[in-house]
């Protein structure tokens, strides 16, 4: 059974060409003009869609020193507390209108972490 799924004019099925979905993550370090610019690097890579994971750090964990709260897996981030990290890493809300507003020619999903 050939199951399948549309997105916007692009049919997803085990028949259909590869739809590729880009990451931003936290690549933007915080600046919007840059998020902007990795979506049309991503764009102009061949990317069919672009996803932006949207949340504040209070909304996906505690602002706690406890040891269960530091990360201590031999990472850049040694020593610091999730919620420190999600502060330098998050996409604003505000950013979610501002980037559908640019009118892409393409998809993008901005998901809210709720």
């Amino acid at each position: 059974m050939n199951k399948e799924i549309m997105i916007g004019n692009h049919k997803i099925s085990e028949d259909s060409p590869t739809f590729v979905i880009a990451e931003m993550s936290a690549n933007h370090l915080m600046d919007f003009d840059r998020a902007v610019a990795i979506m049309q690097a991503a764009k102009d890579a061949g990317a069919d869609a672009i996803k932006i994971q949207t949340y504040t750090p209070d909304t996906i964990t505690l602002d706690c020193d406890d040891p269960c709260f530091q990360i201590t897996q031999g990472t850049i981030w040694d020593g610091t507390t999730l919620h420190k990290l999600y502060e330098t890493a998050y996409t604003p809300w505000e950013w979610q209108p501002k980037l559908k507003k640019r009118r892409w020619d393409w998809y993008s999903f901005l998901l809210p972490l709720i």
